[in-house]
């Protein structure tokens, strides 16, 4: 008896003898997170971060446009004739405001108001993960959640916010990172933090920093969450470093990109702003506007089915349109513009206006991401995505391509296709011209040549039923309005090549703004070509 009980003794001990290890281990503390809290206590002092409770900061320098670059190339911009921000990290709340001017950058790609005549002033906020815009007439109005997560995202982007909400994190770790080209090592801190109180994933985000040799953070990198390219990253540039009281050093400059990719050539330059002035605790709590915070979320899927002529249905509602066209056994959809919530509320509608039909085709106009982010839910319900040659590598190595997509899953990620099974084609370009034609109905794609808003915007012409749909280059005057007080460039180059194909047009269906008469155009554009035949297109 007391020989087994020595043996079950003896085995009990051996039994416990790993448990006890391991949790030896897990109170052992993470040489990694030990190195980030060392790290980050020396950065504060270096700097004097754990001091700031606010600031404000103003300067000058340029912005770009993101998602609106031709097929290759960095992003359209234009100067920053002031910018001003104003943040309170108590209140977690925040401003931005800028004046735009054109000054001398190319005239090259698109953006709301590009390219931007005279003056041009924003103004943004957040709280708390709530985002709002006003506009010039003293007007709050809400944005996109997804957009305000982003915009609250900022607030922490910023060095001594960073080091404050990487000590908060008792996660963060620390590891070297060695620069060959540069012959130096770096420091490398990540962190996560919470931004929305919607649910995950938006609303917890990664952040990684690098420190120098001095304990400064030269750069931050973290991600915003985007329709066309899943998880976009963005990366924040540091320096000259500024002693501005009280112990405190601020950066001085800003250089930023978004939406760099291995696989897209360049980078995206975002914006560049040096400050001429910074304040410390200085910076006020933005208070929501009752408006905004009683508004409900804002969606993308409210949807209004338009009858164009038989078999063509223009699908508004929104800010951008689609126009779904019938043919024997299938549909074409043209234009899958902002999101999945707004391509799953369109394809609905065209589920019910061609009922036991599939959409075997979503036709994209041009690569501007608020044309085409909602492109993959098409793809994810078996269509072919066809776009203009110039986007090919584009499309094939980004758009519908395995991105990480954490922050904003949807359908193609979460429902992806057997690379060996039966799938679909997903992409098809042309060249100049190309044509859908079932032998009754008929949709010819045409690249519009000269223009500087896009170097591979297509046109869709419906020549039996006359319907010219056309993205970004105006149209006829909804009906009882007054014709535009500026005819742009765009309509101009518009026009010459609706001559140039020799384009029987009735209807204009445009992406933006309600069909109307070709005629109209005509009158209105024709004049301004004829003086002009020469010009080329921009914005």
């Amino acid at each position: 008896m007391k020989h087994q009980l020595g043996m079950m003794l003896g085995i009990s001990a051996l039994m416990m003898g790993p448990a006890m290890a391991q949790q030896q281990a897990q109170q052992q503390p993470n040489p990694n997170q030990v190195a980030a809290k060392a790290l980050l206590q020396a950065a504060d002092k270096a700097m004097g971060a754990s001091y700031l409770k606010s600031w404000t900061s103003s300067g000058t320098g340029w912005m770009g446009y993101p998602g609106q670059q031709f097929a290759e190339g960095d992003l359209p911009r234009s100067d920053l004739k002031s910018f001003a921000e104003n943040v309170d990290l108590g209140s977690k709340s925040a401003s931005w405001q800028y004046t735009r001017v054109q000054g001398n950058n190319p005239l090259r790609g698109g953006g709301a108001g590009f390219p931007v005549q005279g003056e041009v002033n924003f103004k943004e906020f957040v709280n708390n993960g709530l985002g709002w815009n006003v506009n010039p007439q003293g007007q709050a109005a809400p944005i996109n959640p997804r957009d305000g997560a982003d915009r609250q995202l900022r607030l922490s982007l910023h060095p001594a916010s960073f080091i404050q909400a990487a000590l908060a994190d008792n996660n963060a770790a620390a590891t070297d990172r060695y620069f060959g080209r540069q012959n130096r090592t770096v420091k490398v801190v990540a962190f996560t933090i919470k931004v929305c109180d919607r649910p995950q994933p938006q609303c917890t985000r990664r952040v990684t920093g690098e420190f120098n040799s001095d304990n400064m953070l030269e750069r931050v990198v973290t991600w915003f969450a985007d329709p066309v390219l899943g998880d976009k990253m963005v990366e924040l540039r540091w320096s000259d470093y500024k002693d501005v009281g009280n112990s405190v050093k601020m950066p001085h400059r800003v250089h930023a990109h978004i939406g760099d990719h291995p696989l897209i050539q360049g980078g995206h330059n975002w914006m560049d702003v040096r400050f001429s002035e910074i304040k410390v605790n200085a910076g006020t709590a933005q208070a929501v506007p009752d408006n905004v915070r009683s508004a409900p979320p804002v969606t993308t899927s409210n949807v209004a089915a338009n009858k164009l002529a038989d078999g063509v249905v223009q699908i508004a509602g929104g800010s951008h349109h689609s126009v779904a066209v019938e043919f024997k056994d299938y549909v074409a959809v043209i234009e899958a513009p902002l999101d999945q919530q707004r391509s799953l509320a369109v394809i609905a509608e065209v589920k019910k206006q061609f009922p036991n039909k599939p959409i075997r085709y979503v036709i994209n106009t041009h690569n501007h991401f608020d044309h085409l982010g909602g492109l993959r839910t098409y793809v994810a319900e078996g269509a072919t995505a066809i776009t203009e040659d110039k986007n090919r590598e584009f499309f094939k190595n980004v758009v519908l391509a395995p991105q990480p997509r954490t922050l904003l899953p949807d359908r193609l990620s979460q429902r992806p296709f057997a690379p060996t099974g039966p799938g679909q084609l997903m992409l098809q370009t042309y060249t100049d011209s190309y044509t859908i034609s079932d032998g009754n109905q008929t949709i010819e794609l045409h690249t519009v040549q000269g223009l500087n808003h896009s170097d591979n915007m297509t046109i869709a012409y419906l020549p039996k039923q006359k319907i010219l749909v056309s993205a970004d280059m105006g149209g006829p005057p909804a009906a009882g309005s007054p014709p535009p007080a500026n005819i742009s460039n765009n309509m101009i180059v518009f026009y010459n090549n609706i001559k140039r194909l020799k384009l029987d047009v009735v209807t204009h269906a445009p992406i933006h703004g309600a069909p109307g008469p070709h005629a109209e155009f005509e009158r209105i554009v024709g004049p301004a070509a004829a003086r002009a035949p020469q010009q080329q297109g921009g914005g």
